[in-house]
């Protein structure tokens, strides 16, 4: 499950990771939520990788209500997504790249509140989920949403939560993006010591708060 995320990420820093000259007006994120418009990369009609901001919560094309109707769809389980009516067609066709720092997950405290924790890549690098994207109606009220695909958590943040983004590497973007390739072939759990946690503050919780403080450790003895 990934239900809010970091993308820090400059739009240079972007250019540079997806081979790119688009620069959408994107502003950084250290709390990015659902319904927001977040940068996401897709397959331009030459092949190339295009970069550009979409609603985040998967609209179906033939969605009755639109954006404004039901609950968004921010996750596609990647062990059904090919079965499901609201995603197969995607699945095959409309595929994304979703950049990130890191994503958020949360577990019990024994009083019962819940303690965020920060989830990056362990050398650090850019974290590139995989994705995928939907159009909804035309013209003026035309709406682009993605989803991110979902795998079992490997042993690094298993005991946080049971899911986890699927990745892409960066030697495999353009294969993740080719409707011609498997997406099978990227569903698989992540290896020991590919993710790192740490625990962060409690304002993650509040999508209202966004900046980079959120990410300041309230106890290094608890670095995983």
């Amino acid at each position: 499950m990934c239900g809010r995320y970091v993308i820090s990420l400059t739009l240079d820093q972007l250019s540079e990771l997806f081979e790119t000259e688009d620069r959408p007006n994107f502003a950084p994120s250290w709390n990015a939520a659902p319904t927001q418009s977040l940068p996401v990369v897709r397959r331009g009609k030459e092949g190339e990788q295009r970069l550009s901001l979409i609603r985040w919560g998967l609209v179906p094309s033939w969605s009755k209500t639109g954006p404004d109707g039901a609950k968004p769809l921010i996750n596609a389980r990647s062990e059904t997504a090919a079965e499901k009516p609201t995603f197969r067609a995607a699945l095959k066709r409309r595929r994304a790249l979703i950049p990130a720092d890191g994503f958020y997950e949360w577990s019990k405290r024994e009083d019962g509140s819940k303690q965020p924790w920060y989830i990056t890549r362990s050398d650090d690098a850019p974290m590139v989920m995989a994705g995928l994207w939907e159009r909804w109606g035309e013209g003026d009220e035309r709406v682009d949403s993605f989803a991110i695909l979902t795998a079992e958590a490997g042993p690094d943040i298993a005991h946080l939560h049971h899911r986890s983004p699927v990745f892409v590497e960066r030697a495999d973007f353009d294969r993740w993006l080719d409707p011609d390739t498997d997406p099978a072939d990227f569903f698989t759990v992540e290896p020991q010591g590919a993710l790192k946690a740490r625990a962060v503050s409690d304002r993650v919780n509040k999508v209202r708060e966004n900046d980079a403080h959120l990410l300041d450790d309230p106890g290094a003895e608890r670095l995983l």
